[in-house]
């Protein structure tokens, strides 16, 4: 018993040891441990804490290192835990500890549970690359919406990044204020985005330019689309679930497809649109 808990402790001074040499914010969980032992909150490297969250269960000891695979071990939950971790509202990094060389190694279980394209369900793999000591904060947190792109505080910036980050291609016309206007839904409250809403866009600004040429979408345009629902959660302009949009992206090679509600300020960027538009309407009447 006593062993038991000197690897508990191990692996949890382990991430402990890692959230301040990382400048991250670690907290234990203090009692009524049910297969959470604690939550990590991102920090960034202005020095400010985001609120983008993971929580985090930590295996340690040579006996959860017993079943290799070619890319590194399989961890076998109890079903409770399974159930748990699937529902859970946050991310859940299951690190195993080896207590022998004093590494870490970790997964998002959450993820992994949810995953659709799993062949086995009766276990976890840990891939052996997924060391954590060696680990950068963006990387463990991509699955709560942490971006490797910067805030932008000022709506006018954001609004003139909308527009200015277009497509380059002929048969391709779009912007990313394109896909935000197009998208609004619910009165203005909601936005929605999938490949028909891209389409239609696309066909829209093509139409308008009377163009011979009909949609041309290849892996660049693909990636152009995708890079407005990651402007979306940096810019916390909408309610994204973007771990389930990983999903999507990354294990079934398609588009996400959501409806989302647009934070406060998103809500705040749409005024700024109108008011916008007004503004260039008076400028026409007074020109008249």
């Amino acid at each position: 018993m006593g062993n038991t808990y000197a690897q508990e402790r191990a692996g949890i001074a382990a991430v402990q040891g890692y959230a301040a040499d990382r400048k991250q914010i670690w907290r234990e969980t203090g009692t009524g441990d049910v297969g959470i032992d604690g939550q990590l909150e991102f920090v960034n490297e202005q020095a400010l804490a985001t609120g983008r969250t993971v929580a985090v269960q930590v295996k340690a000891g040579p006996s959860y290192f017993q079943h290799e695979t070619a890319a590194g071990w399989k961890f076998y939950p109890e079903a409770k835990h399974r159930n748990y971790w699937e529902a859970f509202p946050l991310p859940v990094l299951l690190v195993l500890h080896n207590t022998e060389t004093s590494l870490s190694y970790w997964t998002d279980a959450r993820q992994a549970l949810r995953t659709p394209t799993r062949e086995e369900r009766a276990y976890i793999e840990i891939p052996g690359t997924n060391v954590l000591q060696k680990s950068d904060p963006m990387t463990l947190f991509e699955n709560a919406g942490v971006q490797d792109q910067p805030f932008i505080p000022d709506l006018h910036d954001v609004l003139k990044r909308l527009l200015a980050t277009e497509s380059r291609e002929g048969t391709f016309p779009l912007s990313h204020f394109d896909l935000f206007v197009h998208g609004l839904t619910n009165i203005c409250r909601s936005i929605y985005y999938g490949m028909d809403a891209v389409c239609n866009a696309v066909e829209y600004n093509l139409s308008v330019r009377k163009s011979e040429f009909g949609m041309g979408m290849g892996e660049p345009e693909h990636n152009f689309v995708f890079g407005f629902v990651k402007l979306l959660v940096a810019q916390n302009l909408a309610q994204i679930d973007y771990a389930d949009c990983l999903i999507d992206w990354i294990d079934r090679q398609m588009q996400p497809h959501f409806v989302a509600p647009l934070t406060s300020r998103g809500r705040a960027l749409v005024a700024l649109i109108h008011e916008e538009e007004r503004a260039i309407g008076r400028c026409r009447c007074s020109a008249r």
